[in-house]
């Protein structure tokens, strides 16, 4: 795949969103994975983050104007994906102000990014091309950043295309900035890939970071800890940070594990490290915040405060009907009474929140439905453009998803090939009309004399095993999002029974097509003596070319098919619209810490984002909007703490 092309010349709607299923793609990403997580294993990089942790503090309010006392910031997260959308999502966050239902939104001094900032892996090419000039197009300066008088402040986390490249990239903006200039002109003070921000009104702002492993690690969860702590936590200048009985918190998470079943994989009797924080905040906990979901929902309970997805900020659209967003989300403590060593007298129980059918102790969320962004409708709308989306084409990377139908056909062709040539002499064809007096006593002996040569051919079993490994994937994903009560063999079965049944489809795709490519290419006279190797090898060819064409498309459907049905269903929330252009239905939240300390947040929606922009040969941001049918800002949830 050739390096995008960067600069003013080249506008947001050219910067295509990532083409997912591209072959380039898919190996790129799964490399740096298999890479991140084998650094991880022998080596976790966080480890190795200077100590003590950096406490922002940011607990001054603004002191003077028409927002004196109160405190702006403003949370962002899945951004560099498409440009229209990134930079959409950047020119509303950046605006100085937004007047939206008779109330004025100041930008806010402090700005919060969930992870996940460039896609598809985390390369210093993607974050300049689809994270970095996107923000910087809107500021188009090289002056510090000043808002009403006051230094931007940018913190962030990492999420997990972030640490496809141990986060290095990530660090060089956020923790280390070897950058020639701070991105956004702003301050940026964190040291470690997690931060810690003091607030006015007794509120602090806690960024976790999990890395690839679901977890925080311990030098993170005692930094915690110790703000948590009589002794507090000293930092390098002397200053000592505690938060307070009284305090709030509002926790960012990289990941909404609220979505997945309670306990998160965890022991009763060895909880998670975030689950221990979980239970050292307990009520002092008011907002859960993560993005990873590119949707955006609330859960509200009327003691433990609210959970909000919320990774709107420029990636493809997930959606907000499947049971992992739907089924029901509780909270219980662990019973940790069986922990080696045991828990101190002193310590609380941890604390596990996610998705559980079963009745019983602990307290429930509710889902605000009213707040599902796109809404289920919607949402559900957009499983039927799965069924061509694989055939979908654009100017990123050479063909974008249409680049997968060609892998696909290609993959049928030579599954086709390795036993086409035996058994040309089994398709004789008495007259053209007669191939379509279909013998299903000849279709399967001839289908199982192939199934057993595919079985029994080395390359053949590799090829369907390698067909069979990637429906797999996907049946895991839908085997994670059944009900937590189903066991583990059930989900083992379940899981092989998808991913087989899957490739079964392919494999007698594969096999009609080579079935009917003999019977037509048997007709065909001048083709010659087929048992003379001239003839065989123009009508094996043949039948090969009609498989690969024919085959790519054919393949490419069945993978959509079971893409749309699936969602349908409600599986695949992570990637079942990943083949989707799902540009729209973006947006971002903004918060205000009042005198009194009371938390207001809107979540400002764009439902559709421009599909042209235009060069701006004026001050301000480099490129301004040229689509009429764009809709402006919305607040679509409101809601305080």
């Amino acid at each position: 795949m050739l390096p995008h092309k960067l600069g003013r010349t080249n506008p947001p709607h050219e910067r295509h969103p990532v083409a997912w299923y591209q072959p380039d793609v898919l190996w790129t990403a799964a490399r740096q994975v298999l890479s991140s997580l084998d650094q991880q294993r022998n080596r976790d990089g966080r480890e190795s983050q200077p100590l003590p942790m950096k406490v922002i503090d940011r607990s001054e309010p603004e002191a003077a104007g028409d927002f004196a006392g109160e405190c702006w910031f403003d949370f962002i997260a899945d951004t560099g994906d498409g440009g229209n959308a990134c930079y959409a999502v950047a020119s509303a966050a950046l605006a100085d102000e937004l007047t939206l239902d008779g109330e004025t939104l100041p930008r806010g001094q402090l700005l919060l990014f969930g992870g996940d900032l460039a896609y598809p892996a985390a390369s210093t090419h993607d974050y300049r091309y689809r994270f970095v000039e996107m923000f910087e197009a809107v500021r188009n300066s090289h002056e510090p950043t000043l808002v009403r008088g006051r230094r931007l402040t940018l913190a962030a986390i990492p999420q997990n295309h972030d640490w496809m490249d141990s986060t290095s990239t990530f660090s060089r903006y956020f923790t280390r900035r070897n950058d020639s200039s701070p991105l956004l002109g702003a301050k940026i003070p964190q040291r470690q890939t997690y931060f810690c921000i003091k607030l006015p009104g007794g509120w602090w702002a806690l960024g976790l970071d999990f890395a690839l492993d679901h977890d925080i690690d311990r030098d993170q969860y005692e930094q915690f800890e110790a703000l948590l702590s009589e002794r507090g936590l000293v930092t390098e200048d002397g200053h000592e940070y505690h938060i307070g009985a009284q305090d709030r918190v509002l926790l960012i998470y990289p990941e909404p594990y609220w979505t997945r079943p309670i306990g998160d994989g965890a022991d009763e009797s060895h909880p998670k490290r975030y689950q221990k924080l979980e239970g050292l905040l307990r009520a002092r906990v008011k907002l859960r915040l993560a993005g990873d979901l590119h949707s955006y929902l609330r859960w509200d309970s009327v003691n433990w405060g609210r959970l909000v997805v919320c990774g709107t900020g420029g990636a493809f659209t997930h959606p907000t009907h499947t049971k992992p967003t739907t089924r029901p989300v509780r909270l219980q403590a662990f019973d940790t009474k069986d922990c080696i060593p045991p828990e101190p007298f002193t310590s609380l129980p941890a604390l596990a929140i996610g998705l559980t059918e079963k009745q019983g102790p602990g307290s429930e969320f509710q889902r605000v439905e009213a707040t599902a962004y796109p809404d289920a409708e919607t949402s559900k709308a957009g499983c039927k453009g799965n069924l061509l989306a694989l055939f979908r084409r654009d100017a990123s990377g050479g063909g974008g998803n249409a680049w997968f139908a060609v892998l696909l056909g290609a993959l049928y062709w030579f599954n086709a090939y390795l036993n086409s040539m035996p058994f040309v002499d089994s398709f004789k064809p008495d007259g053209f009309a007669a191939m379509w007096r279909f013998d299903m006593d000849e279709y399967w002996h001839v289908f199982m004399l192939w199934l057993k040569a595919m079985v029994f051919s080395p390359l053949g079993f590799l090829i369907n095993l390698l067909m069979a490994f990637g429906c797999m994937v996907m049946g895991r994903e839908t085997v994670n999002e059944l009900p937590p009560t189903v066991g583990a063999i059930c989900r083992w079965i379940i899981m092989w029974g998808i991913g087989a049944l899957h490739a079964a489809v392919h494999v007698l795709a594969v096999y009609s097509l080579e079935f009917w490519g003999h019977q037509l290419v048997g007709e065909l006279s001048w083709i010659g003596d087929r048992t003379a190797p001239a003839g065989l090898i123009m009508h094996s060819c043949l039948v090969g070319l009609g498989v690969f064409s024919i085959g790519g498309l054919v393949g490419a459907f069945i993978f959509g098919a079971y893409l749309a049905l699936m969602s349908r269903l409600g599986y695949l929330t992570n990637n079942g619209y990943s083949a989707l252009d799902g540009q729209d239905h973006k947006g971002f939240l903004r918060f205000r810490i009042d005198k009194d300390g009371g938390l207001t947040a809107w979540f400002i929606a764009l439902d559709r984002v421009p599909r042209r922009w235009k060069r701006n040969e004026g001050a301000g941001p480099v490129w301004v909007a040229d689509d009429d049918e764009a809709s402006a800002p919305r607040v679509h949830d409101r809601f305080g703490l």
